[in-house]
This record gives C-alpha cells, sequence and structure tokens, in this order.
C-alpha cells in the first residue's frame, strides 16, 4: 500500500568540456545578432490557473525529504522553512556500468546531424536541438535515506531512468552554506556520508553536493544547468534573504569586482563564491553548460533589492563575471518567478527584463545575462500571457527564452504538453526549451509526478505520465537512449 508523504516546506519560488549544444555559443551569437523580430501576440484575460502554492509542514515519511505543498488558483508566498534531513544509513552512488559511452556530437553549425543526435538508440544525447529537463535535486538526500528508482525493467539511477525517457538537461540547485543554523538542511553537513562531510559549506544541495550529482548526469551524456540560489536556503519569489557569512559586508558598489580585485563587501562575496562553486565543479570534471546566478529574482537577490539598480546590478554581475572567468562558453540564465504582463519588476514582467537588459538610466548598469527564463507554473489565457512576456524577451532584446521550472500537470499536462509545444514553437531556436521541477515530487507524491513512491520498499518507480516524454522527444527529433551510464 502507498502512503502519502505530507511534503516539507518550501517557498513558493519555489561540465565536461561540450559546448551548448547543437545551437552553441557561437551559434548563438549568430542567431541573434541576425534575428529582427519574433512572433507577436496579446496575453491579459481574467486571473485563471495560479501559480504554484504555499508549502505544507514537516515530511510524514521521514526517510525521504520532502518537497513543497501545490496548489491550484492565486499564486501564494510562503515564508522559508528548511527541507526534513534525514540521518539514516546512506546508498551512495549508484551509477550502473554498461557498454554505452556519451555520445560525440560531429555535426556542423546548427544542425547537430550526428549519430548521437539522430540515429543512436543507445548512445545517450548531448547538444539538444530542444532541451527536455528536469530539476531532480532530491537525489541524493533521498538515496541518503535509503530511496531507489526504477523503471518497468528494474532498479536504475534515476539520471539515468531520466535519459532513457528522453531528458537531455537535469537541472542543479546549490546553496551557500545550506548546512547553517538556519539554512536549506542545517547540520547536513555533519551527517555522515553526506557531501562536503565536515566541512562549512558542505551538506545536502551544497557545492560538494552539485559537483557529485553534476559528475554522475555526465556520465550520461546531458547537458547540467546550475541553479544558484545565493543564499544559505530556498530563494522564491518573495523571499532573498541574505547568507550568513555575507551579513554585515558592504552593500555600497566600489566598481566592478574580478578575480583580480579584493574588495569587502558583499559583490566580492559574491563573486568569490560563484568562482569557488564553478571551480570545483570544473575539477570534479562536471562544469556546468548553463547557470543561473539567482533564483526567481523579480524582487532582489541575497538581501539587495531590485529598486537599489545599481548595487543589485554590480551583485548579480559580481555572480556572472565569475562564470564568465570560469568559461565564457557557459549560458547565463536570468529567471522571472512569475512570467506574465502583470507580473512583479516595477509593475510588469517588462519592466523587470528592463531591469536587467536595457542598460538605460535609471536601469544602469545592463546586467550581462544570456537569456531570460521563467517558472511557467499558472497561466490566466492558455499560455497567451507566457506568449507575451517571452515575446517581449525575444523581440526587444534578441535573446533566447526558456521555462526553467514547471510541473506536469493541468494545463500544461500530458508531457508539459502547453509550455514544450509554447517553446518549440517560437522562431529561429530561440525557445530553447523547459524544466519539470522535481518530478518525484511536485505537486505530491502519486499525483501529476513522474514516479510513483512506494513507502514501505522507499522506491519511486516511473508511471503512466513519464510515458509522454519519449513520445514528446521524439517528436522533437531528439533521441531516446536506452544504455546505461558508466
Amino acid at each position: 500500500m502507498k502512503t502519502p508523504v505530507t511534503i516539507a516546506a518550501r517557498p513558493h519560488h519555489r561540465h565536461s568540456s561540450h559546448a551548448f549544444g547543437a545551437f552553441g555559443f557561437t551559434q548563438l551569437v549568430a542567431v541573434l545578432a541576425a534575428l529582427s523580430t519574433g512572433c507577436g501576440s496579446s496575453g491579459g484575460g481574467a486571473p485563471g490557473t495560479g501559480d504554484r502554492g504555499s508549502d505544507g509542514g514537516s515530511g510524514v515519511d521521514t526517510s525521504i525529504p520532502g518537497s513543497e505543498a501545490g496548489s491550484t488558483g492565486t499564486d501564494a508566498t510562503a515564508s522559508d522553512s528548511p527541507s526534513s534531513v534525514d540521518s539514516g544509513g546512506g546508498q551512495g552512488d549508484s551509477s550502473s556500468q554498461g557498454d554505452n559511452g556519451t555520445a560525440t556530437d560531429t555535426g556542423t553549425g546548427n544542425s547537430g546531424d550526428s549519430a548521437a543526435e539522430t540515429g543512436s538508440s543507445t548512445a545517450f544525447p548531448f547538444k539538444p536541438t530542444f532541451i527536455l529537463g528536469a530539476d531532480i535535486s532530491w537525489t541524493l538526500q533521498d538515496e541518503h535515506g535509503g530511496a531507489t528508482y526504477a523503471d518497468s525493467t528494474g532498479v536504475k539511477p534515476i539520471e539515468e531512468i531520466m535519459a532513457n525517457n528522453g531528458f537531455n538537461f537535469i537541472r542543479l540547485r546549490t546553496f551557500v552554506e545550506p548546512s547553517a543554523s538556519d539554512g536549506y538542511a542545517p547540520g547536513s553537513a555533519n551527517i555522515t556520508g553526506a557531501p562536503g562531510y565536515g566541512t562549512a559549506t558542505g551538506g545536502w544541495c551544497s557545492t560538494a553536493a552539485s559537483v557529485k550529482m553534476a559528475q554522475r548526469v555526465k556520465k550520461c551524456g546531458m547537458g547540467v544547468f546550475l541553479d544558484f540560489h545565493m543564499r544559505d536556503t530556498w530563494a522564491s519569489l518573495g523571499s532573498q534573504g541574505t547568507p550568513s557569512s555575507w551579513v554585515g559586508l558592504s552593500t555600497t558598489p566600489d566598481g566592478p569586482v574580478s578575480a583580480s580585485t579584493h574588495q569587502n563587501n558583499i559583490f566580492q562575496a559574491a563573486h568569490d563564491y560563484v568562482a569557488g562553486v564553478m571551480q570545483a565543479m570544473v575539477a570534479g570534471g562536471a562544469k556546468p553548460d548553463m547557470v543561473q546566478i539567482g533564483n526567481e529574482t523579480n524582487g532582489g537577490m541575497s538581501g539587495i533589492s531590485l529598486t537599489d539598480q545599481p548595487a543589485y546590478a554590480t551583485l548579480v554581475n559580481a555572480g556572472i563575471t565569475a562564470v564568465r572567468e570560469t568559461d565564457p562558453a557557459i549560458i547565463v540564465w536570468a529567471q522571472n518567478g512569475r512570467p506574465r504582463p502583470d507580473s512583479a519588476g516595477g509593475n510588469n514582467f517588462d519592466g523587470w527584463v528592463d531591469d536587467y537588459l536595457s542598460g538605460k538610466a535609471p536601469n544602469t548598469p545592463a546586467i550581462d545575462e544570456d537569456g531570460i527564463c521563467g517558472s511557467t507554473y499558472g497561466t490566466t489565457d492558455n499560455g497567451a500571457d507566457w506568449t507575451t512576456c517571452f515575446d517581449y524577451v525575444m523581440n526587444t532584446y534578441k535573446k533566447p527564452v526558456m521555462s526553467c521550472e514547471y510541473t506536469d500537470e493541468s494545463p500544461d499536462s500530458p508531457a508539459g504538453a502547453l509550455i514544450n509545444g509554447l517553446m518549440h514553437g517560437f522562431p529561429n531556436e530561440l525557445g530553447r526549451g523547459s524544466f519539470i521541477w522535481e518530478p518525484t515530487r511536485y505537486p505530491n507524491y502519486n499525483s501529476n509526478t513522474l514516479f510513483a513512491y512506494d513507502s514501505g520498499t522507499k522506491r519511486f518507480t516511473t508511471n503512466a505520465a513519464m510515458t509522454d516524454y519519449p513520445t514528446l522527444a521524439k517528436s522533437y527529433g531528439l533521441p531516446v537512449p536506452s544504455g546505461t551510464c558508466n
């Protein structure tokens, strides 16, 4: 018998040397330079299906760390509360061995016509022409609590299951000091078997955890999208606190920061933190292909308000500079938590985009983003509001767009039909793709997720909802492998 699990508190936002796919950085620049117009549409409409709602309480089954409790209807913002942390025996990495290695793309230009992308059913893909992604950041916590993952053929690593169902990118969240007393997972750095055990910055969803999980993802030939929350715990649409180790630092900009500057302010701290994470990822052979600096930064980041434009832009750019110093080919995104015409950012989505990208007074300096993504959980008019918002980005700034979070529930099911169809339909490949948020969790266990959870066996098993994704991948010309990660 499957026992429902009450999911733990979570605010309403919430590489190897591969280039960025067949649509790489060089190609991205060329296409954006050539693009002059996007598709137009009008949004608006009465409030309808809402964004993801507020959180629930701590988990009943404490062997599996919780998720957020979803709701439909009006938007909601909940206060921060750390996820439950299991201290039970660990399972460790479970990457299986096999004969099928990571595919090598030999295509040229934007077509990406390689065996890895179009022909092989046993090679894992990379360089996707369209991103089908998922955020599976709870994996290491769940495995430490004894959880396993399975499809119809048996137990497998979750990243292998995702790859074999057409997913080609994985998103991972990372926190500054998640083990801090008010962090995402207090004390988790002191749990035997936790990544970064015994260190100030270790624990669940720490730098060490990001490296460990990204290494596994890379073995499956998938891309890694690293989500810097720039906080010790969840950063979300309505909550953007300062990391504990940055409290008290100057918030007055004293010029741009970089690896060669040594200022004693929050901007240098942000730069050095991101640089440290990136260096750890590179050293671990798990350099991310894409990053975002800040999570759902509609109103600010790390305690700095978006209304303080000089300080805010300097802060975000400090993190981006660290990414550029690591590898300028890494794609950097900004995430809006509610991409609708009446969203935050002054008084609307367009105003938020202008704050980021215009570089015109008072929005100076501009923020050095490669693209704009959004949390597409709710729509007022069957996706027309999303189209209106993303059209503004593409038409005004010639930047690509993406859904960095959605859930597989109405109006997005099956297989995220609404948001994936919308993204895939944007011209010039400027709709880069989508990331389903926590397919084992949200909106709740065993309902509109891609896995069903059995508390008796502590096993997540793919369900009928997962079967839509291979079909969707094939319809977009993406490969669906049937191999093992090694």
